[in-house]
């Protein structure tokens, strides 16, 4: 299902390119599937062609499924926050950046108030009100053996992410490199691999910009779901924000990937991943970027159901 989607993608980035390095700043959220599953792959934050500086940013995602097939149960219970600090600069015509993630898990606070969030929006609350609210329990059974099982809390070192970009008159070229530095049995990482994608910036008059983006990423397949995890995953996003103001923008985005696992009858496992991120993004005159943003699946059980993003960039062009 993946495939029309990043062929769209494609397809439009080509006739919009010949802006993309007219449209400064975008319009983007960096966003990406945060859900437990799928931290083996490499799927990179979604953005463009940024100047030297620094970014901080929190993922708050909070994951509640259940799931029961002939011979699998799933059930995904828990909270995670990734704080990562960014730090990109230019060496030799190209602009370098290199991540580091610190993962904190547990069964958090946030059940109660995403209920109430759903349930304010209209929304489903799909398997929160058949589990205990603030645990933490992430537990895979096949053929009536437990293949995963990991419960408690962490504090730990994520996936540190190096990358590389260039970017011509028509978009930028990036690619990433993950290593394995997580903790794979925790579901805290250990996924090493790599992506590489095209993106193109755009503008629609005045006020309307955001940006497009196809690629796909490779990786090694770790952990206790190894045998069903694939090896390679395309994947793709658009955004859109409009200009309230000269410092404040309101826009959307949409992520999509194709399904990260195989043999399989767990949708959370089998089905494409398909996220929009919602928000508000301030710049100040010197150049400093907040951003809040709110992430919600669209294509329910094969991402989390809500995550909270804060960040902050600074720098030449944040």
């Amino acid at each position: 299902m993946i495939r029309p989607i990043w062929l769209v993608l494609t397809v439009l980035i080509l006739p919009l390119s010949a802006r993309g390095a007219e449209a400064t700043p975008a319009f983007v959220f960096h966003s990406f599937n945060q859900a437990s599953l799928a931290r083996f792959a490499p799927l990179p934050a979604a953005g463009h062609a940024q100047g030297d500086g620094a970014r901080v940013q929190l993922d708050w995602t909070s994951e509640a499924h259940q799931d029961a097939q002939a011979i699998e149960t799933l059930s995904l219970d828990g909270e995670i926050m990734r704080l990562s600090y960014t730090r990109q600069w230019t060496w030799q015509g190209l602009q370098w950046l290199a991540e580091l993630p610190l993962m904190v898990t547990g069964g958090g606070i946030l059940d109660q108030r995403i209920e109430d969030w759903h349930r304010w929006f209209g929304l489903p609350n799909g398997a929160r009100t058949a589990q205990p609210r603030d645990a933490y329990q992430y537990r895979y059974q096949r053929n009536g053996v437990t293949v995963l099982d990991v419960h408690g809390s962490d504090v730990a070192l994520g996936d540190v992410r190096a990358g590389v970009q260039q970017c011509g008159a028509r978009g930028c070229w990036h690619a990433l490199l993950q290593l394995p530095t997580g903790d794979e049995d925790r579901l805290l990482g250990g996924g090493l691999g790599a992506a590489l994608w095209y993106s193109s910036a755009y503008a629609l008059g005045p006020r309307f910009s955001g940006v497009l983006a196809a690629g796909s990423s490779v990786q090694r397949r770790v952990g206790a779901l190894k045998p069903m995890q694939r090896s390679v995953t395309p994947f793709g996003w658009a955004s859109m924000g409009y200009a309230l103001t000269p410092r404040w923008a309101l826009g959307a985005q949409l992520y999509a990937h194709a399904p990260l696992y195989g043999s399989s009858q767990i949708d959370a496992l089998t089905r494409m991943g398909l996220q929009t991120t919602f928000g508000l993004q301030y710049r100040s005159a010197r150049g400093m970027q907040l951003e809040l943003g709110f992430q919600e699946d669209l294509i329910t059980e094969s991402s989390p159901d809500f995550v909270i993003q804060l960040a902050a960039a600074w720098g030449a062009a944040p």
